[in-house]
């Protein structure tokens, strides 16, 4: 028998589609390169939204550095990079508008709570305890306040300072929100008396020791007895006591 020939013909196809890649990938780099130095993609407008407690001034500032610069060079993560240290910040998203237009969007934590400090100084936490900056001093943020003993030097921006009763208040804030809202807007102050949660009223200026079952009910009983006009200022009103208002003279 004669031996058989080995096929060299596909070998050859191998060889030459193998070339032809190297070749078109060495060309798209290379005109990927040309792009990027020249001026036709060079930045001329940068815009930045969803902000509202990071500064616009302060946001320019850092972003102003990306002027000129040629988009194809600039990478998500560059600029992502530059605000990974605020903790307002939560989440920094960037598209690019050829042929010269950048745009950044911020998703921001909200504040949930301020903490009072030792210090009469006001600090925002969101709503897992993670301690938020302020950038101007001015409380633009309508939130109820928890009394602490906590310094401010104890509150350090994007952690979370794990003190229980903290921790208890935001959780039973949450609850309120759930199943309550409506009275939100009579919280003006958390504060802890022999491990129980009260509550100052914003509009009263009552003492409420909150119930821990049918939340909301308990909540309208008040508002009725309150708007009845049967409560005196500045009185404690113990909401624990189910289908009761018990009203008691002055603050514990």
């Amino acid at each position: 028998m004669k031996p058989k020939r080995k096929r060299r013909g596909n070998s050859r196809y191998y060889v030459f589609f193998v070339l032809i890649l190297i070749l078109l990938g060495a060309t798209g780099t290379g005109v990927y390169m040309l792009l990027t130095n020249v001026s036709w993609f060079n930045i001329t407008t940068i815009s930045h939204s969803g902000n509202s407690i990071v500064p616009d001034s302060l946001i320019t500032g850092i972003l102003s550095e990306y002027q000129g610069t040629n988009l194809l060079k600039i990478r998500s993560s560059q600029i992502r990079s530059h605000f990974a240290d605020f903790a307002r910040i939560k989440k920094v998203n960037i598209s690019k508008s050829f042929p010269k237009t950048l745009k950044v969007t911020f998703n921001e934590r909200e504040g949930f709570l301020w903490l009072r400090t030792v210090e009469g100084e006001l600090v925002a936490i969101d709503s897992d305890g993670i301690v938020l900056e302020s950038f101007t001093g001015i409380i633009s943020e309508d939130l109820p306040v928890v009394g602490t003993f906590l310094s401010v030097a104890q509150l350090k921006a994007g952690q979370n300072p794990h003190k229980p009763y903290l921790t208890r208040i935001i959780n039973f804030h949450k609850r309120i929100s759930d199943e309550a809202p409506e009275f939100l807007p009579h919280i003006s102050e958390y504060y802890m008396i022999s491990d129980e949660i009260h509550i100052v009223d914003a509009h009263y200026g009552t003492n409420i020791i909150p119930a821990q079952k049918n939340l909301a009910d308990q909540f309208r009983r008040y508002l009725f007895v309150q708007d009845n006009g049967n409560i005196a200022r500045r009185s404690t009103v113990d909401l624990r006591y189910d289908k009761q208002v018990v009203v008691k003279e002055g603050r514990l």
